[in-house]
């Protein structure tokens, strides 16, 4: 991967001509090669290309402050300031002007998950009205397509007094700068048969349907180590850290657990207020602890009434775990993947109580995927009880083919196709592959890459 070094600076021309396709007032030509995430809040347009990628932003016309330095300040904290990723200040400005229209242009570089990256945008700002297009991409080789891009995009000043009415691009859209090609998932949304859609963002997944939103959080290990050892009530810790990050909370109260129920998690509901954009609404938590690590599951509703109608159990929290589901491409494996699993089982005699043993076992899985559709994996497993040691390993090789949610892979046992259910699912800055045979439901392997 060639780093994005020297002037990331791009020469912002407006283009006269007619463009072919049309987002709120705009006019513009869709990049060649490239696939649309988002056409509703924003206009996302992005290219994969294995561990490189180039995603292309166009928001909507807002009312702005009368000054394009303002604008462009506010638009930069908003898309592209991220310490995280390692960018703050634009590296490189250019204030121009041209057919009445005042043009701050900024770029950066970041790095994320050991990737670097640029990120450029361009804030265009007419009297009251404003908008800005950005770009993120990680070669250089994207710079043209970039410019061809913001060249191509053509406003529609007949359109523009509406818009002066309406709430800032900030106020109404949820996400910005979204780097999902670092993260190895290329396919970071899934439309599911019963109307749910998934989106990865950087801290949870975004599960939605109509005006019904559930975030499905990442574990946290920052989050987790603010857990006092003396208590089992977390959950004001999660409600702290991630409710009231986001929104202005009511009086909380905590939902009366159904019968049979003993051993689940409270739930904590309120009337909420989104900070960002002042939308009022009915919000429940509920966690969920997994090897004593936890992942906060929160449903937002238009009103309460709309909340219990599809939440109104348990069950209805735990099974949104299911939507962290993702189709798997084929170079997105590319790579070593593994897993480790352990169990033991203590036994006592059922006449005396005397102890009367243990039993363990764990289990080694691994594969190599190669860029040529070739694959390697390695499986061992070790079982003990009462002193006694068995081991067991096995090596295959052969070709793999993937088609979203089906793996096969070749030169298995005679008795064993090698066919596997596959998905991703999106962990914090990253993902974890799921494969499951086909063929022995038994064998499930969850495995996360190890370079």
């Amino acid at each position: 991967m060639k780093k994005c070094t020297g002037t990331l600076l791009l020469v912002i021309l407006l283009n006269a001509g007619h463009a072919q396709s049309t987002f709120d007032i705009f006019s513009y030509k869709a990049p060649a090669g490239f696939s649309i995430r988002e056409k509703n809040k924003y206009l996302c347009y992005e290219k994969n290309e294995g561990k490189n990628f180039c995603q292309l932003f166009l928001y909507p016309a807002t009312a702005g402050q009368n000054d394009v330095e303002k604008d462009f300040s506010k638009n930069w904290d908003y898309f592209a300031r991220n310490p995280d990723q390692k960018v703050s200040d634009p590296e490189t400005k250019e204030l121009d002007s041209l057919t009445g229209w005042q043009t701050i242009m900024g770029a950066a570089r970041g790095n994320y998950n050991k990737q670097m990256f640029a990120v450029t945008l361009s804030t265009f700002t007419k009297g009251s009205v404003t908008y800005f297009c950005a770009s993120v991409f990680t070669d250089k080789k994207y710079i043209p397509v970039a410019q061809a891009f913001i060249a191509s995009i053509v406003p529609d000043e007949n359109k523009i007094t509406y818009k002066t009415n309406k709430t800032s691009a900030q106020e109404t859209t949820t996400g910005a700068m979204q780097l999902t090609g670092t993260n190895g998932i290329t396919k970071s949304t899934t439309n599911f048969n019963d109307g749910w859609t998934s989106t990865i963002t950087d801290d949870y997944v975004q599960v939605t349907k109509n005006a019904v939103e559930v975030r499905l959080y990442y574990v946290d290990a920052q989050i987790d180590r603010q857990r006092p050892a003396n208590t089992n009530d977390f959950n004001s810790i999660y409600w702290d850290a991630i409710v009231k990050s986001a929104f202005n909370a009511a009086q909380i109260s905590v939902r009366e657990k159904e019968q049979y129920s003993y051993g689940t998690e409270d739930i904590w509901e309120a009337t909420v207020t989104n900070k960002k954009t002042g939308k009022a609404g009915y919000l429940g938590m509920r966690l969920v602890f997994n090897n004593g690590a936890c992942r906060p599951i929160v449903v937002i509703a238009p009103d309460k009434n709309t909340y219990y109608s599809q939440f109104s159990t348990d069950a209805d929290f735990m099974r949104m775990l299911n939507y962290n589901k993702f189709a798997v491409v084929q170079q997105d494996l590319i790579g070593k993947w593994k897993s480790f699993e352990a169990s033991s089982m203590g036994y006592y005699s059922i006449y005396t109580g005397d102890y009367a043993g243990m039993a363990t076992a764990s289990t080694n899985d691994e594969f190599v995927f190669n860029s040529n559709g070739s694959y390697q994996s390695t499986h061992s497993g070790t079982s003990t009880f009462n002193g006694s040691v068995s081991h067991g390993k096995s090596n295959y090789k052969g070709v793999f083919k993937v088609n979203d949610w089906s793996l096969t892979a070749s030169n298995r046992e005679a008795n064993d196709p090698g066919e596997f259910s596959c998905q991703f699912e999106a962990l914090k800055g990253g993902c974890m592959l799921r494969l499951v045979n086909k063929t022995f439901s038994g064998q499930t392997m969850t495995l996360f890459k190890s370079n």
